[in-house]
């Protein structure tokens, strides 16, 4: 009979409790100092035990999990609480959420910068260009 798991790789645990879609985005977060435990960088191989509570660095977002457990597989969206303990503090969130806010504001929607200019753009296009030359 297997021993239950104590100790896993950091890259392995985040990608298994859902923190990471694959396990080379955690080893590649691991690898730019993205995942701290202890303000110290993690490296991928390093092992977390449970209690150990990192710090994790994606876009705009921090988060702050406690380990409770080793999973031995990925799991599913409802059985992440059972190995993982959010502790990030609210602010970090509303911190976050403002700032995708913000980004949303200045940075037009990706089919808003290839698509053509509809007959309303095009009509303040033209007035705006015989404005300019006299026409």
């Amino acid at each position: 009979m297997s021993q239950p798991v104590t100790a896993q790789r950091a890259d392995k645990w985040l990608h298994h409790v859902r923190v990471f879609k694959t396990r080379s985005l955690a080893t590649q977060a691991c690898a730019k100092g993205n995942v701290t435990l202890g303000g110290q960088p993690v490296k991928a191989s390093r092992d977390l035990r449970p209690g150990d509570v990192i710090e994790i660095v994606r876009g705009d977002l921090r988060l702050r999990l406690k380990m409770l457990g080793a999973p031995t597989q990925r799991l599913s969206p409802p059985g992440v609480a059972a190995f993982c303990e959010n502790l990030t503090p609210i602010e970090w969130i509303h911190k976050a959420s403002e700032a995708r806010r913000e980004k949303k504001l200045i940075t037009p929607p990706e089919h808003e910068q290839i698509t053509k200019p509809n007959k309303k753009q095009l009509r303040e296009l033209r007035e705006f260009w015989q404005a300019q030359h006299g026409e």
